[in-house]
């Protein structure tokens, strides 16, 4: 009877054992399904288009600034996974305008005055991954056993990015007659696309709102690999009715952005779940 009883005992021991098992390895498969492993980011922001038009010869002037003249205005989307603490990966979408004209005078060294421009509007893809380098810290209070945060809460999570993508711009291209008389008095314009890949990298930021929310900025630099982006290329040459002066290099932009962002649960395919946006 006794034998029979620590036997009775002993499988009873291997059930609760087992049970206790299972369930966390559910709890543990449940927490994992609804981490908030996902980020969706949609902002405004404006790019920098780094040249004067058609950049000049000058060898010691690879980027020009011109912030009044050549700003224009973009919309992003960013959808990121958070792969482990501090890494994520993230795919990226922006679309915008982008322009400039020539307004130096004092390089007629380099370059020759004809009133030339561009206006282009343009869609970015890209993917990118990130280092979070300060990690968001969250100091458990009342307040957050209540689902707020209030200020205790408030940290700046950082991060910094590289990627690759590609830019597809279309759009126009503008400049004055010099071989009629008098010169430069028509004004010409012509339509062309360019497709180029892409080079980025930079550095965000994002201020936390709630336990789901947070505004983010994003500074970010690219490198276009064409000459391009401008319609003005450097393997062409001069000619009596366009004798602009190209400068052989790399087209370059930057971008500033602010953005909210969404945290949001994933699925048990581990794709992103919309429906747990801010819940």
């Amino acid at each position: 009877m006794v034998k029979a009883a620590l036997m009775r005992t002993k499988n009873i021991f291997k059930i609760l054992i087992a049970a206790v098992l299972m369930f966390g390895t559910l709890e543990l498969s449940a927490q994992r399904w609804s981490a908030r492993k996902y980020e969706l980011h949609a902002g405004v922001g404006f790019t920098n288009f780094m040249g004067d038009v058609c950049s000049p010869n000058d060898p010691n002037k690879f980027i020009w600034v011109l912030p009044v003249k050549t700003t224009g205005y973009l919309a992003d989307g960013i959808l990121k996974y958070n792969l482990k603490q501090r890494h994520y990966v993230s795919a990226s979408l922006n679309m915008g305008y982008m322009g400039a004209k020539e307004t130096i005078q004092k390089q007629s060294t380099f370059y020759y005055r004809d009133g030339i421009a561009f206006k282009s509007f343009f869609t970015e893809l890209a993917v990118r991954y990130e280092f979070q380098f300060i990690r968001e810290r969250r100091r458990s209070t009342i307040y957050r056993s209540l689902g707020e945060t209030r200020l205790k809460n408030t940290t700046f999570p950082s991060y910094i990015f590289v990627g690759v993508g590609g830019i597809f711009n279309a759009g126009k291209f503008y400049w004055n007659d010099f071989s009629g008389t008098p010169k430069g008095k028509e004004r010409y314009n012509e339509g062309y696309v360019n497709v180029a890949p892409v080079i980025l990298g930079g550095i965000g930021t994002k201020l936390r709102i709630d336990r789901n929310t947070y505004i983010g900025v994003e500074v970010g630099h690219r490198l276009a690999l064409s000459d391009g982006l401008d319609n003005c290329k450097g393997k062409e040459e001069p000619t009596e009715e366009r004798p602009w002066i190209f400068g052989k290099w790399f087209d370059q932009y930057q971008f500033v952005s602010v953005s909210l962002v969404f945290t949001m649960r994933e699925k048990r395919n581990r794709m992103p779940n919309f429906k747990t946006i801010r819940r």
